[in-house]
């Protein structure tokens, strides 16, 4: 597979820019993870993750798009995605605070590399950028497919409660069942 342009990291005065950049991205520490900017070393990852996402498998093109709007989030909404290692460097996944074509508001998200699921690092990690989020925001939402129980109990633990008039709001709307999990007030 040829490496395209765009997914490769700048080098000179650019690589320069894009650090600068990212210095401006608030780094979130946990008592085990660091959220901090995205790079583009981190996007094989991300397309990994995405590659096999249950409700919507993303090939590596719809990956980057992805990957590019949600980091693009920071400039345009003042809230973006994280990188999420551990204290080691070790990378376990992604958590943001982004708005999709569709959202009404700001969506709480997060997803992790396989081997990282079931240690906690979502919730833990969520938890700091859900916080982020309400020192910006009256309240953010996490949209969760209603089979993906272990992200509704990752809401659950985070303190969020099911929004009804959400949810029936996109049912009317779009006609998928979604489950709409509030964080903070109402909208």
């Amino acid at each position: 597979m040829t490496t395209r342009r765009c997914t490769q990291a700048p080098t000179g005065a650019a690589a320069s820019a894009a650090a600068s950049h990212r210095d401006s991205i608030p780094v979130l520490e946990t008592a085990r993870l660091r959220l901090r900017a995205p790079t583009l070393h981190d996007l094989p990852a991300w397309t990994r993750i995405f590659a096999d996402w249950p409700s919507e498998p993303m090939d590596a093109e719809a990956a980057w798009t992805e990957f590019s709007y949600y980091t693009a989030g920071w400039l345009l909404h003042g809230h973006g995605l994280w990188a999420v290692e551990t204290r080691n460097g070790t990378l376990v996944g992604f958590t943001h605070v982004g708005l999709e074509w569709d959202d009404e508001e700001p969506e709480l998200g997060w997803m992790l590399l396989p081997e990282h699921h079931g240690q906690g690092y979502a919730t833990e990690a969520a938890a700091a950028a859900r916080d982020f989020a309400l020192g910006l925001l009256p309240s953010c939402v996490s949209y969760i497919d209603p089979e993906n129980r272990p992200s509704s109990a990752v809401a659950q633990r985070l303190g969020a409660q099911r929004d009804a008039a959400a949810e029936a709001h996109i049912f009317a709307a779009e006609g998928a069942a979604i489950e709409v999990w509030r964080h903070g007030g109402a909208a």
